[in-house]
């Protein structure tokens, strides 16, 4: 009987250390808090209202030299005569999560510093369909390359189950996230 008391008081002292060593740690993270509150980032995308969703990456286009290792492999490196393929999804929210499409896109391109705008087309691509527009970086100089897209909606007359809706536009920009997540010419 003696050994079952002992244990348990060893365990409820044990206990009691923990739930000490909790609460002090609780408190030294409440007071570095209230000392160092957290510092929120900028939103990536701006504060504004965008009716227009996009999901924008690119990938490495079945062209160029360098050969790409594998076509259409994902990545935001590219060594100089290699080819981009920007690949862009999108939902306009203003219709309910519409999917963007050559039925409602007045238009769609993607904005290169010191380059004409490329246009991006709307296809299938296996059973899928999606935006793609293609920029060879032949001559372009290495660094990061701080490329925008811009999708223009066509206006959506008033329906029976909608109002009219006027012509939308967004932007999507990297800027703002990390230099390792860029488009970067090597």
């Amino acid at each position: 009987m003696r050994r079952h008391i002992a244990r348990a008081f060893a365990g409820l002292v044990v206990a009691a250390g923990l739930a000490t060593g909790v609460a002090g740690a609780t408190a030294t993270a409440a007071s570095a808090a209230t000392t160092n509150p957290p510092v929120k980032a900028p939103p990536i995308q701006s504060n504004s209202h965008h009716p227009l969703f996009l999901y924008v990456d690119t990938v490495e286009g079945a062209g160029g030299n360098p050969a790409p290792a594998a076509a259409c492999a994902m990545t935001n490196l590219f060594a100089p005569g290699q080819l981009v393929v920007f690949r862009m999804w999108g939902v306009d929210a203003t219709t309910g999560g519409l999917a963007l499409t050559q039925s409602n896109v007045e238009k769609a391109f993607v904005h290169i510093p010191g380059l004409a705008p490329i246009p991006f087309t709307y296809g299938a691509h296996g059973k899928v369909a999606f935006w793609t527009a293609a920029w060879s970086t032949k001559g372009y100089p290495p660094g990061i390359v701080n490329f925008t897209v811009t999708v223009i909606a066509k206006p959506i007359p008033k329906s029976a189950t909608h109002p009219a809706i006027p012509a939308q536009s967004t932007v999507f920009s990297e800027a703002g996230t990390a230099p390792t997540s860029q488009l970067t010419i090597t």
